[in-house]
């Protein structure tokens, strides 16, 4: 386990900051790799697609080791090498879960870089995120150290306009969100029963006028 404070994870990480990338050639699919070699126990491995995004990063700080994919996220490991620089004879041991204090470490090695190489940039800001994941959760390693991929969209149908019936067309010059009034339903009159109705009126009309015409002619028979 290494010691952020020590001098020589110090003297090592600012060995990295000065050493030259050296790119390869491209691959089979177009990515090309990008490494930044520390002769004190640090060194930098990017993975570049041919459009320069980063795919993957591996970062070795002397014996810890942490990996990052794009899609995946952050995975921590320990080195078993001979020496203090890595070589090709040297085993890479991957923690079944990312170990907090590993990323921490990591981290806080790289937070005070203020270079301009981006793919130091990349993996600063990568383990900041992580860091912060950390914090906030209280370091319980409980955190996410990498959002999931997010799911394919699917193609949303096209959506067709519904067709207004005739019967509720909306007149012109009404606005689109009034609503239109609904005629007004008169009742159908019946002639005959009309006829009747006048009759029945000019018969109650006549009965009150021949009681009237009496009333006064008992009135004037009394007197």
């Amino acid at each position: 386990m290494i010691d952020p404070s020590s001098e020589r994870l110090k003297a090592a990480v600012l060995a990295l900051y000065q050493a030259r990338p050296v790119e390869g050639p491209p691959g089979d699919d177009g990515q090309r790799s990008v490494w930044h070699l520390s002769t004190q126990g640090v060194e930098l491995l990017s993975f570049v697609d041919p459009e320069g995004r980063v795919q993957r990063q591996e970062l070795t700080l002397l014996d810890e080791h942490c990996v990052w994919s794009s899609g995946v996220g952050l995975r921590t490991g320990r080195v078993e090498q001979d020496g203090a620089v890595r070589t090709e004879t040297s085993v890479v041991h991957p923690d079944a879960q990312p170990v907090p204090a590993r990323l921490l470490r990591a981290a806080l090695a790289l937070e005070h870089y203020q270079g301009e190489d981006r793919y130091i940039q990349h993996i600063q800001r990568v383990l900041a995120l992580a860091r912060q994941g950390l914090v906030l959760s209280g370091g319980t390693g409980a955190v996410a150290v990498a959002p999931a991929a997010p799911a394919p969209v699917s193609p949303t149908p096209p959506v067709s306009a519904p067709v207004a019936p005739a019967s509720t067309s909306t007149p012109p010059g009404a606005s689109a969100g009034a609503r239109t009034p609904l005629p007004l339903q008169l009742p159908v009159v019946d002639p005959v029963m009309l006829q009747r109705q006048k009759t029945e009126g000019l018969t109650m009309l006549i009965v009150l006028g021949l009681g009237l015409l009496v009333s006064v002619w008992l009135l004037f028979w009394l007197l």
